[in-house]
């Protein structure tokens, strides 16, 4: 916090005394601004990642930021600020292994000209720097991993995600015994590759579900007049969202149906040829 009121106070010590046009403004992100509750971080740690955004002009400025890793959509959030005012903005993020390049950019940008009417600003500062990071893979000992799971009890999840775990290194053990040496490493890759998707999807469907419930908030707590199938959709949506995350999250949900689902189209080409 200390960081982000020193931000603040730089921002009203250089914020111009003129109005911005409509067309072009310098509102926007403080430039170079992305910074983390947790630094440094490793994987698997669930922090936030922060921005600041300062509004010099006369009238109340509005948008949307949007979070990303490279091309990675991370999570994005709605904003409004006030006449020559400051506010931090942020998203939840759990840590993976690997290179990270985090910004974020705004979109929908406006000024709000009259109650209910909006001007759409060209903004000079629409992106802020890049922050680049690298993670390492965590190492965990066996020893280390055996005696916790004997001294703490863990949860329902918790166990099938260890026993799914287990079992797919016993596949690999299988493979490497039975399958012919060149047939090993493709397929390896292939359920290495499978696995990567599953826990990337993971997170992008947690990070949209928590986006379309903000959205949701939003509009309870909006008593302007909107598009009365807007809210509906969106709890459609989020339904939607929340199930394909649940499938993701779950191994044993989402390795099985893609059992079931290669077997239909395996067993739809047999007929199809025999």
């Amino acid at each position: 916090m200390k960081k982000f009121w020193i931000i603040v106070i730089l921002v009203f010590l250089l914020l111009p005394t003129y109005v911005a046009h409509a067309q072009s403004s310098n509102a926007g992100f403080v430039p170079g601004n992305i910074w983390y509750s947790l630094d440094p971080f490793e994987e698997n740690d669930k922090i936030q990642i922060y921005t600041v955004l300062f509004n010099p002009d006369q009238r109340e400025f509005s948008g949307t930021v949007i979070f990303f890793d490279k091309t990675t959509f991370l999570g994005k959030k709605d904003f409004a600020i006030g006449a020559r005012e400051v506010k931090d903005m942020f998203i939840d993020w759990t840590v993976t292994a690997g290179d990270h390049t985090i910004f974020a950019k705004i979109e929908n940008a406006k000024f709000l000209i009259s109650a209910g009417k909006y001007e759409d600003v060209y903004l000079l500062g629409n992106q802020t720097e890049e922050s680049k990071r690298t993670v390492a893979k965590k190492i965990i000992s066996k020893t280390v991993a055996e005696d916790d799971i004997n001294k703490n009890s863990i949860s329902v999840i918790d166990n099938v995600n260890a026993i799914s775990s287990k079992s797919i290194e016993n596949i690999k053990k299988v493979i490497g015994e039975n399958t012919p040496e060149f047939l090993v490493e493709p397929i390896i890759s292939t359920a290495i590759a499978t696995e990567n998707f599953r826990s990337d999807m993971d997170q992008t469907l947690e990070n949209k579900k928590e986006t379309i419930q903000n959205q949701i908030k939003t509009l309870e707590s909006n008593k302007t007049e909107t598009n009365k199938f807007l809210k509906p959709f969106k709890y459609v949506e989020s339904f939607f969202f929340a199930l394909l995350s649940f499938i993701f999250n779950s191994k044993i949900i989402f390795y099985g149906s893609l059992v079931i689902i290669i077997f239909l189209i395996l067993r739809y080409i047999w007929h199809l040829i025999f």
